[in-house]
């Protein structure tokens, strides 16, 4: 398809937006703009499912909905960006080009005028010619002064959608995090793991809070998410910035150490292991200390391995051997 009839295709569909969300009385935010735009072009089946059921339904489509819908189906994804964003922006700066040229036409246009109203003003011409030439005058005038308008509501409207790009490396960025403890999810590990090759060294620590479920009837589960937090900082500060460090589940965690045999991984185990054991959690509302926390640890390494998850497996199972051991202490696969 040619720049031509993408651009065709992208103003009808903006122009079918617009008219989507002035006939619902919907405000034309950039998110509200991108739901619906999706949804107008068919790019995504379910964010047009809910949309239509909704209207099948006879129901007022809020804000509320619009945000939720923009948060399912669009800002964890790049869809919006590659068919939203940069197909508007391509309508936008053309748009934004053929008014400064109308603005360049309209200046060079007035400049004429004034010289002709000077060579008039010199000559004696009938009233009727100098009442055109004022007529000529203020139309041109009028008309700049709405085209430069418009020109500022589409920068604005530019601006916006620079603001939505930030919003939606944000959600993208904290989709990837974890939010207790700042290290990475399931979803932000497996991405991390995309820039590593199994040719390469690593090796996996699957580690575990020990009797974790009795801090939590104990001391209830704000005390929990505190031990939680401690620990996942405790792993950090034992392991390189290459490290990745995951809060894989409750009270799991599991680190995958770059280039790092397995020897060498299990001393920074025991490290990370004996550091927990050494905290010491004061509960601030009865000034009590809490009981030693401990961590059991299973630790493999990518021999003849080509799948992560048949890595994790292998420090999963030395993590049990761990546990069946008595807890509190680091096992090797």
């Amino acid at each position: 398809m040619s720049f031509e009839d993408e651009y065709q295709v992208t103003s009808e569909f903006s122009d079918r937006t617009n008219d989507f969300l002035s006939s619902h009385l919907i405000s034309p935010t950039p998110v509200n703009y991108s739901v619906i735009y999706l949804h107008i072009s068919n790019e995504n089946e379910m964010l047009s499912a809910a949309i239509n059921k909704k209207l099948k339904q006879g129901v007022l489509i809020t804000a509320d909905f619009m945000a939720d819908l923009f948060e399912r189906y669009v800002s964890l994804t790049e869809q919006i960006e590659n068919t939203v964003l940069a197909p508007f922006e391509k309508t936008l700066s053309k748009t934004l080009e053929q008014i400064t040229k109308q603005v360049s036409n309209e200046d060079k246009a007035a400049i004429n005028l004034e010289k002709l109203d000077k060579i008039l003003a010199k000559t004696k011409t009938t009233t009727s010619m100098d009442n055109i030439v004022s007529y000529l005058f203020n139309t041109i005038n009028s008309t700049k002064a709405q085209h430069e308008e418009l020109s500022q509501k589409l920068t604005t409207t530019q601006q916006e959608i620079n603001q939505l790009k930030d919003k939606l490396a944000s959600s993208r960025q904290e989709a990837l995090v974890d939010s207790l403890t700042g290290l990475l999810n399931r979803r932000g590990c497996d991405e991390k793991l995309q820039n590593l090759s199994h040719a390469d060294t690593h090796s996996s620590l699957a580690i575990d809070i020990d009797h974790f479920k009795k801090v939590n009837d104990t001391f209830g589960h704000f005390i929990g998410d505190k031990v939680i937090q401690r620990i996942a900082k405790t792993i950090q500060s034992h392991i390189g910035e290459q490290d990745l460090a995951v809060r894989f589940g409750g009270e799991e965690f599991v680190v995958v150490m770059t280039n790092t045999p397995l020897a060498e991984a299990k001393n920074i185990a025991e490290k990370i292991r004996i550091g927990i054991s050494k905290m010491r959690l004061k509960q601030r509302d009865t000034n009590t200390f809490l009981p030693p926390i401990s961590v059991s640890i299973g630790i493999a390494q990518n021999d003849n391995i080509s799948e992560w998850t048949t890595l994790f497996e292998q420090a999963d199972t030395a993590l049990y051997q761990a546990k069946n051991s008595g807890r509190n202490c680091c096992i090797c696969a």
